[in-house]
């Protein structure tokens, strides 16, 4: 009965602070560097000069960040920077920064009653905006949209509204999307699913912590997964201020893996398999692999598993295939011989 109540009055609560949203979220056009941009508000037309700063020819990428995120956060600087580098993609920012700070209310509050549904309603406002691109000529199957653990969901939400309108978004990437209020008991919204894009695919770092635990995408691919709630190779294990870089840490890998293999496409190989228990024993199909990623196949579906080493680079290639357990037992065989 309780539960029920509790659930009732979020939800109250939303519907109540839904109404008292402020408008200011922003796209971003980077013109080859991170000092060089256009920016445009999200929900008014797009100036033709912002228009021209994207060349129809190339592929677009747009990424945002989550809860508290920064324009020039670490997360933001890091994915912004390497797909600067590659010179082959139109660069868009998300920026919600304003909008998804915590308030007075504290962390839990503040991301319940404020940060998811702003993220819900700027996300849908995204999807608006990518179909008056469309509109301008952008092709809307070269568009893939990346986001980071609350910023997946409001991606997601983009999906799911320019496909209300008609249009289908290429591609959409989830960086250990958001667990708290998309799943378990609590959850209150359906977020990043399959059904936003064409293709989606997810990376989770931190499944069952900040990171949802379910397979919701395409393709879900789950780096030094052991079939439980774990830490990252390399984070410290422990009790820890909420947000903090510790706390984090296991949560921000997915970011870290992703932009290292922008850099490297083809230092994060994934296998196929139905299950961590069919991969920790052995059983995964080794001739269904793909990428963590750029280079994830488009045609592959289903979980897909790896391991990566404790610090950059991250990236173990083909030894990244095996289990845990079986590396550790490869390792202490070679000490005895």
């Amino acid at each position: 009965m309780m539960l029920v109540l509790k659930l009732n009055l979020i939800n109250f609560l939303v519907v109540l602070n839904l109404t008292k949203l402020i408008e200011a979220a922003w796209l971003r056009c980077y013109k080859g560097s991170l000092d060089d941009f256009i920016v445009a508000p999200l929900t008014e037309s797009l100036s033709p000069s912002f228009i021209s700063c994207i060349d129809p020819d190339l592929p677009t990428i747009a990424y945002t960040f989550g809860f508290r995120g920064r324009v020039k956060g670490p997360a933001t600087t890091a994915v912004l920077s390497a797909y600067l580098a590659t010179k082959k993609r139109n660069v868009l920012l998300l920026d919600w920064e304003e909008e998804a700070q915590s308030g007075l209310l504290g962390l839990p509050l503040s991301y319940a009653l404020y940060a998811v549904p702003k993220a819900i309603q700027i996300g849908k406002q995204m999807g608006d905006a990518l179909v008056r691109l469309s509109g301008a000529g952008i092709n809307m199957t070269s568009i893939h949209l990346v986001g980071h653990s609350l910023g997946a969901h409001m991606m997601g939400y983009a999906g799911k509204q320019a496909r209300e309108k008609g249009y289908t978004v290429a591609r959409i990437t989830g960086l250990d999307p958001a667990r708290a209020l998309f799943e378990g008991t609590l959850a209150l919204y359906s977020g990043l699913d399959r059904t936003c894009a064409r293709f989606v695919d997810t990376i989770h770092s931190d499944p069952g912590g900040y990171g949802t635990s379910s397979s919701i995408a395409t393709v879900d691919i789950w780096p030094n997964y052991e079939g439980k709630k774990s830490t990252q190779p390399g984070c410290d294990e422990g009790e820890f201020e909420m947000f903090s870089r510790e706390d984090l840490c296991s949560h921000d890998r997915s970011w870290r893996f992703y932009v290292e293999a922008i850099g490297l496409p083809t230092s994060f190989p994934a296998v196929s398999a139905p299950d961590y228990e069919t991969w920790a024993n052995g059983g995964a199909d080794t001739n269904r692999t793909t990428y963590l990623g750029e280079l994830t196949n488009t045609r592959a579906q289903g979980n897909f598993y790896l391991v990566t080493n404790p610090v950059s680079p991250y990236g173990k290639r083909q030894e990244g295939l095996q289990p845990i357990a079986q590396q550790a037992r490869v390792k202490r065989s070679s000490v005895v011989t």
